[in-house]
This record gives C-alpha cells, structure tokens and sequence, in this order.
C-alpha cells in the first residue's frame, strides 16, 4: 500500500467504484421499468383468454356477466386508486410537517455539540432521505393498486393457470417497488455524498468521519417517512 501522511487516506482511482454505483442504480429502475410494462400487459378483461364464439353464444342468450364483471373490476379499481390518493395525499402533508419539524430539531441539537455547519448539512441529509422514502412510497402504494386489479384477472381463471398468472403479476410488481426503492435510494445517496464532499476534507479521516456523520442523517430521514407507510399505510389498505 502507498504510504500516505498521517491522519490521511490512501487515495486511488475511484472512477470504477462511481460508476459501478451509478450503473447498479440505473439498472434496478430499468429493471423496474421493465416489470411494470409487464404488469401493465395484462388488460382488465376478465374475458380475454375466452372463446369469441362463446361469448357470442352468451350475449345472445342476453347473459351479460362478463360485461358486469369487467365493469364492477373497473369501478372497485377507480375506487380504490382514488382512496388511496387520497390517503397519500393527507398523509405525506403530516409528513411534511413532521420533516420540516424533525430537521429544526436536529439543526438545534447537532449545532450544540458539532457547529452549525454539521447540523446544517445533518438536516440536508434527513430531508433527502425523507423525501426518497416518500417517493418510494408513493410508486409502492400506486404499484399495488395498480397490480391488485391485474392479479384479479389472472385469479377468475381455471386452475391452475390462473393462480401461475395471478402470483406472477403479484410477484413483479412487488418487483418493481423492490428495484425501484433500491436503485432511487443507491442513487440519490451518491448524489447526496458528492454534493456535500467538497465541504469537508475528504483526503483525512477525520473529514470522511465527518462526512459521513452528516450522511447517516440520510437513513433517519427515509426509516422516519418508512414509519408512516408502515403504520398508516398498513392500517389503511387493511381496513
């Protein structure tokens, strides 16, 4: 290992580990993009894999069932979209409030025992990981009412096919919340890291403790917001 001043760290070629980073970051929302174009394919048609001469048959026979089941599927699905915009939308202004509160309080406290300067940047940290968690959130909630209607169609269907189709379009769409979070989260913590870096000194130790001191106000503000979606978003869907 190259020998280096005390107090300082040995400073190499960081090119490859950046763009692993971001390169990993882009592929899980590729990826995630790539799961719900799939979740999207599947049509709120609980008819669509039936015969045309059978539903002929069936409408001429004034047996409009089909038509009705499409219909309800549609209604519950708008309903359910609009509830839980709603619920976001009331739940992400109490988080805002608590943000916005929280991050007063942790300029006060750090400021105390660290400078102003930490706190400050501490507090940057927080906001940017309560807002990745909100936005995470948001695509979760949205995937799942989205999803919730598709995985519908694929269950009216015989066994055991239908059941294959329906944990099939379950499972990427938790797919696309799981790659989605990770690859926002990876991303915006590099980004959060590089804007701050060149405030501290970044060739020493004490400056990357430092740094990163700041940085871990980042996962406070993302398990803070989780919290809420945890238990407001729980109670809520399963109510």
């Amino acid at each position: 290992m190259a020998s280096c001043p005390a107090g300082a760290l040995p400073v190499g070629p960081t090119i490859g580990a950046e763009s692993l980073i971001i390169i990993t970051g882009l592929i899980g929302i590729f990826f995630a993009l790539f799961l719900h174009r799939r979740v999207a394919a599947v049509r709120l048609d609980v008819a669509q894999e039936e015969d045309e001469t059978m539903m002929m048959s069936v409408k001429e026979a004034g047996q409009n069932q089909t038509f009705e089941q499409n219909e309800r599927l549609r209604e519950l699905y708008a309903a359910i979209s609009n509830g839980a915009n709603s619920f976001l939308f009331s739940e992400y202004k109490l988080c805002t409030v608590f943000v916005v509160f929280l991050a007063g309080v942790i300029v006060g406290l750090v400021s105390w025992s660290s400078g102003r300067e930490t706190a400050i940047f501490t507090a940057t940290s927080f906001v940017v990981g309560a807002l990745t968690s909100m936005l995470s959130g948001y695509i979760g909630m949205r995937v799942a009412v989205f999803s919730n209607a598709r995985c519908t169609v694929g269950a009216v269907k015989p066994a055991p096919h239908g059941w294959t189709e329906s944990f099939n379009t379950a499972f990427r769409a938790g797919g696309v919340m799981g790659f989605s979070l990770c690859g926002l989260a990876l991303l915006c913590l590099y980004a959060l890291v590089v804007f701050l870096a060149p405030s501290f000194s970044w060739g020493t130790t004490a400056g990357a403790m430092k740094l990163f001191d700041c940085i871990a106000g980042f996962g406070l503000g993302g398990s803070a917001v989780a919290m809420f979606g945890r238990v407001g978003g729980g109670i809520y869907t399963k109510a």
